[in-house]
Order: C-alpha cells, then sequence, then structure tokens
C-alpha cells in the first residue's frame, strides 16, 4: 500500500508518534496475513478502536462552524480509516478516529490584512488578548514602509488587503504553508510585503505622491499577489492604499510642488482661456469685416451695374445724338455746298461784270475814273466840318488829292 507523509508540522520536533503508531500497525498486519482469520483482524481492530473511544470520551467530534472548512488527513495510510486527506466544505458536526486521523480547520470567510503602526502588536502583547470579538487570530501588523528609487523612505499609515480562502483548496494552503494561520505570516504577509515594496519603489517620492500612480501600481500588486498566491488557495479580492506619508521636509516640499504646479496648472488654464477669447474676438472681428466686406461687395456690385446700365444710355443717347448731328451735318453740308455753289457762280458773274467795266471804264479814259470820284466823294464832303490848323486851304481845290475813300 502506497504511504504519502503527513504535511509538514513546523511545532512539532522529534519523531511523530503517529507515524510510529501507523508502522507498528502495518508490521502487526503483515505478520497476520499468513493466518486464515487475518481478514478479521482488522474489523476486530477497529470496532476496539471505536469502543475504547467512547468508553475513555474521546470519540472524533468535530463542528464545523459557518465560515469554516476543514481536512481530515489519515495518519496511518489504513484505507480502513478513509482517504489520504478529504475535504469538507458542509456545515455540522464531522466525526473521524483519533489516533489515526487528523483534522485541520481553516477561516474561509473574507479577511482583511491590516499594515499599520510602528509595531506588530504581536510584539506586545499575547496573541489570546489580539484575537477579534468572533475569536480570529488578527490580521495587523506594522505599517509599510517603502523606499522609493531616490533614495528616500515613505510609508502609508493605514494600508488594508482583502483577501479570502478557496474552500477547494483547503489541504493545498495546509500543505504550502502549514497548519492553523500559518498561511497569514507565512504567504499572505511575507509576499504583500514583498510585492508592495516592489511596485511602489519603482518610483520617485514625487511620483508616489501622485494618486494616479499609487493607484496603479496598487492595481498592479493585486495581479502580482493574485499570480503567486491563488495556485496555493489564496485570493486577493481589494487592496485599499491611503495617501502615502514622507517626513516633514519632504511634505512640505510636496505640498511646496502641488501649490507650484496647482499655479502652473491655473496658469496654464487662465492662458488657455485668454487663448480662447483671443480666437473668439479675432473670429468676431472677422466675421464682423467679412460681413462688411460683403456689403462693400455687394455695393460695389451695384453700383458697377448702375454704371454699366448708365453708360448703356449715355451710349445710347450719345449714339443717337451723333446720328443726329451727322444728319444735320449732312443737311448744313449739303445746304452750304449748294450755297457755295451759287455763290461762285453769282460772283463769277460779278466779276465778269466787273471786268466788263473796268474794261470799258479803260477804255473811256481818266474822265470816267474823276466822275465816279466826284459823285461818291462830294456827297460826303457835305457832312464834313473842317478848320484849318497850319496852312489855308487853296482856294482852288483840286479833286484829284482828295483820296478816295476805301469801299466806295
Amino acid at each position: 500500500m502506497a504511504k504519502n507523509p503527513d504535511p509538514p508540522d513546523p511545532a512539532d520536533g522529534g519523531d511523530d508518534p503517529t507515524e510510529k503508531l501507523r508502522k507498528q500497525l502495518q508490521e502487526r498486519i503483515d505478520q497476520t496475513k499468513s493466518f486464515p482469520f487475518s481478514r478479521w483482524i482488522l474489523p476486530i481492530i477497529a470496532m476496539a478502536v471505536i469502543v475504547f473511544g467512547l468508553g475513555s470520551g474521546g470519540a472524533g467530534l468535530l463542528e464545523i462552524e459557518p465560515g469554516e472548512v476543514a481536512v481530515i488527513y489519515n495518519t496511518t495510510g489504513v484505507v480502513l480509516f478513509g482517504a489520504e486527506r478529504r475535504v469538507i466544505r458542509e456545515q455540522g458536526t464531522v466525526g473521524y478516529f483519533p489516533w489515526f486521523q487528523r483534522v485541520e480547520t481553516l477561516d474561509i470567510r473574507p479577511q482583511i490584512l491590516t499594515m499599520e503602526g510602528d509595531r506588530d502588536p504581536s510584539d506586545e502583547r499575547k496573541l489570546d488578548d489580539l484575537r477579534s470579538a468572533d475569536g480570529r487570530p488578527p490580521n495587523k501588523v506594522r505599517r509599510l514602509t517603502v523606499r522609493a528609487n531616490d533614495g528616500s523612505n515613505f510609508w502609508f499609515g493605514k494600508l488594508e488587503i482583502h483577501y479570502q480562502l478557496d474552500a477547494a483548496k483547503a489541504d493545498v494552503i495546509i500543505e504550502q504553508h502549514g497548519r492553523g494561520d500559518a498561511y497569514k505570516g507565512k504567504a499572505v504577509l511575507t509576499h504583500s510585503r514583498e510585492v508592495l515594496r516592489d511596485e511602489f519603489g519603482r518610483y520617485s517620492f514625487l511620483q508616489a505622491a501622485d494618486p494616479s500612480t499609487y493607484s496603479k501600481a496598487t492595481s498592479l500588486s493585486k495581479n502580482t499577489l493574485n499570480s503567486r498566491l491563488k495556485p496555493t488557495g489564496i485570493e486577493i479580492s481589494q487592496i485599499l492604499t491611503p495617501k502615502p506619508s514622507f517626513d516633514q521636509k519632504v511634505e512640505t516640499a510636496i505640498k511646496e510642488r502641488q501649490t507650484a504646479e496647482q499655479a502652473v496648472l491655473v496658469n496654464a488654464k487662465q492662458r488657455e482661456r485668454l487663448g480662447k477669447e483671443k480666437d473668439r474676438k479675432i473670429q468676431e472681428i472677422r466675421e464682423s469685416k467679412n460681413a462688411e466686406f460683403q456689403t462693400l461687395l455687394a455695393d460695389l456690385a451695384a453700383n458697377q451695374q448702375q454704371a454699366q446700365n448708365k453708360l448703356v444710355s449715355v451710349q445710347r443717347e450719345a449714339d443717337m445724338y451723333s446720328i443726329g448731328r451727322l444728319a444735320e451735318a449732312k443737311a448744313v453740308h449739303a445746304e452750304k455746298v449748294t450755297r457755295a455753289a451759287a455763290a461762285a457762280d453769282a460772283a463769277r458773274e460779278r466779276a465778269q461784270g466787273l471786268a466788263a467795266k473796268i474794261n470799258a471804264v479803260g477804255a473811256a479814259g481818266s474822265d470816267v475814273l474823276n466822275l465816279e470820284i466826284a459823285k461818291h466823294i462830294f456827297g460826303q464832303l457835305e457832312k464834313i466840318t473842317a478848320t484849318p490848323y497850319a496852312r489855308p486851304v487853296p482856294t482852288v481845290l483840286d479833286v484829284r488829292q482828295i483820296p478816295a475813300i476805301k469801299g466806295e
């Protein structure tokens, strides 16, 4: 028959009495296999053990409370006493064989590991004094201190890790971490401190003070812890991380930096608001000027159309005037040409008459000339009154000395 070792128990020291008893029983069974009545030996022994247990008051009865799970181990390796290990998740009373079976119980209710204070409470008081009102062992340890990547230290005033055990893996939890509440120190606490320090230690103290940074680190820590602990039956449901605390000088520097960042943010928002207001005013001016420009374009287009209409009208009037004046000019020209032709004919006839007359006068001699002069001059002398100035006028008047009047 195959034998499996018991789960490790750090509290036990030296040889295990149960292991010795199991070996002795196995030797007795091997010795009795040669007897014909060996098949009755084991039932008889079992009945004897049960009667002895009932008679001595050490009967194996265990009450599984709500929120608990039990694991029954067969410490003998004999099939008569059940499987090597059996997980019982149902509530109620469970029976087992003392000395041949061992029962371990685990609390599967949601639990909270609290990291708070400068010291572990277990260092100052007894464990019994630290149990909660419902009888559960404490889940409280000293606060978490982290060294940032710039060498500074910061800590969390009160950090809570919410976790719960997987009832189906109760035997795995005991096998991996030990009996009772050993998983709290060996698994939850150890891995939590390591993972949280690693994740938060990636940042400087200024980065750690940023809520978005420690929120991200908290989420990564939860995922890392679940990747480690979930296969062993422990699941982290939530990690509540408060704002980290620093030394007073660092706190002052952080506050001053946050104040400066707030001022920068306010100035940036102010610049953004002024920029938007500037863009809005520029847009309003552009829209106003564009409206004016469109109005001017419309007015210019209307004026241009009016000017073109007037130009067409003036051109039409000018054409009509030009046509009228050309007609008048042609008529006057024709009339003048006719008159000029008539005047030329009349002048030609007068010239011919004068020429004939001159020829006749020239033929008649100077007497005709004197007669003409006297005819025209003497009539004008009656209208002239003259007084001699220098010398007296001769009494004898020679009509030849009187100048002829031009045009007569």
